[in-house]
């Protein structure tokens, strides 16, 4: 059972239509907010194993989701680890990591400075550039969504 109701507005995708290594990390994400480091970690290492993510991502992976439980950093809308839908804060923080993969570290940095104080911000983006340079180490892209562009759109 899914109680993720009232957690952010939800997205256009469902896990199913994620690659494996974004629903290992879709999964990291949603397991570290409900039960922290210790844990997730258990879970964390099963789905990054399954879609071939290296167990040295879990280091840049646990510092980036710590920098928002510093002080004054907001926090994105996670949805519960059996939620079948992905909300558009889980799809913005997907879409950052890909960003950084892709070489726009601008983009990365706007998308957590909705969140983050500029020290978080700064320790955020160091963490994601080290976690995405993993990725690419074992051959793992991942692709581009845009949710920011489907945010405006909905506004008008």
């Amino acid at each position: 059972m899914c109680d993720s109701v009232g957690e952010g507005r939800l997205s256009p995708w469902t896990v199913s239509d994620l690659t494996t290594a974004e629903r290992a990390l879709l999964t990291g994400f949603r397991q570290w907010f409900r039960h922290g480091t210790a844990g997730a970690m258990a879970a964390m290492r099963a789905s990054f194993g399954v879609a071939g993510v290296p167990s040295s991502a879990l280091l840049p992976l646990f510092a980036l989701l710590g920098t928002f439980a510093v002080t004054n950093a907001g926090r994105p809308a996670f949805r519960c680890p059996s939620c079948s839908r992905v909300g558009m804060d889980e799809m913005a923080v997907l879409d950052a990591l890909a960003a950084m993969q892709a070489g726009e570290g601008d983009v990365t940095t706007q998308v957590f400075d909705r969140w983050l104080p500029l020290v978080a911000l700064t320790m955020a983006a160091d963490s994601a550039r080290e976690l995405t340079d993993i990725l690419d180490g074992a051959r793992i892209r991942l692709p581009r969504r845009r949710p920011a562009r489907l945010i405006a759109l909905a506004a008008e």
